[in-house]
């Protein structure tokens, strides 16, 4: 068998992305703390609840027409315990 060039050829890099670079983010954008609410976001689902965020950032729980303004993340994942949510 006659060795080629072929077979050992990487693919071509760009200067946006170098051959072998799979570190891209999923959703273009999204930073830690959107990864985060979307986390936060799908356990408050599990527990029957709604977690919001506004323009403006501000994060809201909803269940039944109630609604609870939470300050941060922190207090959003403390809330999750008190409803009884997974974390």
């Amino acid at each position: 068998m006659q060795h080629t060039d072929a077979q050992n050829k990487k693919p071509t890099e760009d200067a946006t992305s170098p051959a072998g670079h799979t570190d891209t983010e999923i959703i273009p954008g999204a930073g830690k703390n959107d990864k985060a609410f979307a986390t936060l976001a799908a356990q408050y689902a599990l527990a029957g609840h709604a977690l919001m965020r506004n323009e403006r950032g501000s994060l809201f729980a909803m269940r039944w027409g109630q609604i609870k303004l939470l300050a941060d993340l922190g207090e959003a994942k403390q809330y999750l315990a008190q409803i009884g949510g997974q974390q």
